[in-house]
């Protein structure tokens, strides 16, 4: 497997740690306030937007910085390609599992910690498919490596 692979993905991990910390944060204080399964879980996909995007970010200037490649121009670039692709995915895969399995499992009684760290997980795994899909065929197409 390519270190270019292996850094992606990796970024994604880590941004996806910062969705988690963030959504099932979120999760308990927002059932404090409201017992309402349809706010909660929309208070899970906005953390999850928050977190992920932020560490993602943090996750990458690191990398490029340690390998000694870090470009305004080109995190720049990675940005624009990157962006659109995880805010269409994010929006069309990963935010729907998570509000309907997070919903679902709170419908029928589970906890909100486990619901949302399940949809969570079911999410990622979508996520991270379709990101690595649209990676090989940005590269394929345009010559470009996220």
């Amino acid at each position: 497997m390519l270190h270019s692979t292996l850094n992606f993905n990796r970024e994604i991990l880590i941004g996806e740690c910062g969705a988690l910390l963030l959504a099932n944060g979120s999760a308990p204080i927002v059932y404090h306030f409201t017992r309402d399964p349809a706010v909660i879980s929309w208070a899970a996909v906005a953390a999850t937007l928050v977190g992920g995007g932020l560490f993602w970010l943090a996750a990458r200037v690191y990398d490029k910085v340690r390998e000694h490649a870090f470009s305004a121009k080109e995190m720049a670039s990675d940005i624009g390609y990157f962006t659109p692709a995880a805010v269409v995915l994010g929006l069309g895969v990963y935010d729907p599992a998570i509000y309907l399995i997070s919903h679902h499992l709170l419908v029928r009684g589970a906890g909100d910690g486990f619901a949302v760290f399940a949809g969570q997980l079911v999410a990622f795994a979508l996520f991270l498919a379709a990101l690595n899909a649209y990676r090989l065929l940005l590269l394929r197409f345009r010559g470009k490596s996220l």
